[in-house]
């Protein structure tokens, strides 16, 4: 029996294992963080009822680009036909350079294709910072002007002065909007010129908390207690199931690590014959491509299933 088949009887049980292991692992804490989120749900199952009910949208939207881009902070008009043509060149270019190493008209195509969408991630990357930071200077509001409240400082002289100290230029930008049209065109208006800069779900409670409270007459200091705790409470939760999913994204790139090293393994145990296949030759060449783009699209979709949206 020879060295080669020894070594693939050996390591494949092992990496089947370690698979299998990752798997089980990767479903107990999806479970678990599915079962949190549902419950997490079911606390703001109410307001986001009254959400429904209470809708302010206009029916003049732009398109899902559109939007993106001006969540990213890109509002000119001209910004979705630039966004088109930069992803469209950039995908070019990388499929240039990757034709340069493998020459093969459908590699070109998928590699123009792949790479138009590396703009549309990093836009994406974009309103995730735009986001949490908004978020976060959110709460510090909601806490300034709920600690006001309950020492009888009115709602509106509360926000002004919890506005004025944010440490957020993003978060103070987007209030100021508010403070400054609501008088003029309203404030429910002046909410939605808000939601079209920033896609912000803890924005749209805060409407409605206000919103309630103000249809209802009375002091809504209370209810934003309860949406202070229940922000405070979703940061927790929010930072433990991010702490979890870290260990599941650090197995992937273990694994794949494994993978390369057994490649390595029995390449040089095969005295270069599996990099002479697969750099050496062109049919090699396309097929390591497909490898490649098959990880990584693997790679991708675990960071969809272990993210934590905000």
């Amino acid at each position: 029996m020879s060295i080669e088949l020894i070594g693939l009887i050996v390591i494949i049980p092992i990496l089947v294992i370690l698979i299998s292991i990752f798997a089980y692992n990767f479903y107990l804490e999806f479970n678990k963080r599915s079962k949190i989120i549902n419950q997490l749900s079911k606390d703001n199952h109410e307001i986001l009822e009254e959400k429904k009910r209470q809708s302010i949208f206009s029916k003049e939207e732009r398109n899902w680009l559109g939007k993106k881009l001006a969540y990213a902070g890109f509002i000119s008009p001209f910004s979705e036909t630039i966004f088109l043509i930069v992803s469209g060149f950039f995908g070019f270019l990388a499929a240039t350079f990757i034709n340069f190493a493998i020459t093969n008209p459908l590699v070109f195509l998928i590699s123009w294709i792949i790479f138009s969408f590396f703009p549309l991630l990093v836009l994406k990357k974009i309103i995730d910072n735009r986001q949490e930071e908004f978020n976060f200077g959110l709460k510090v509001i909601i806490d300034k002007v709920t600690s006001m409240m309950k020492s009888g400082v009115g709602f509106e002289q509360a926000l002004r002065k919890s506005v004025v100290t944010s440490k957020s230029k993003f978060t103070k930008d987007t209030f100021n909007i508010y403070l400054i049209e609501k008088d003029i065109i309203g404030e429910d208006r002046a909410f939605e010129k808000m939601f079209k800069l920033v896609e912000s779900k803890e924005l749209r409670i805060f409407y409605l908390t206000i919103s309630i409270g103000r249809q209802s007459g009375g002091k809504f200091s209370n209810t934003l207690e309860k949406l202070r705790k229940t922000l405070h409470d979703q940061g927790e939760i929010k930072q433990e199931i991010t702490a979890s999913t870290k260990e599941i994204k650090v197995g992937s790139y273990m694994i794949v690590g494994l993978v390369i090293f057994i490649y390595e393994m029995m390449d040089n145990s095969m005295e270069g014959v599996l990099d002479e296949h697969f750099f050496g030759t062109s049919e090699g060449q396309i097929q390591m491509f497909f490898i490649c783009v098959w990880v990584a699209f693997g790679l991708f979709v675990n960071n969809l299933l272990t993210k934590v949206k905000g």
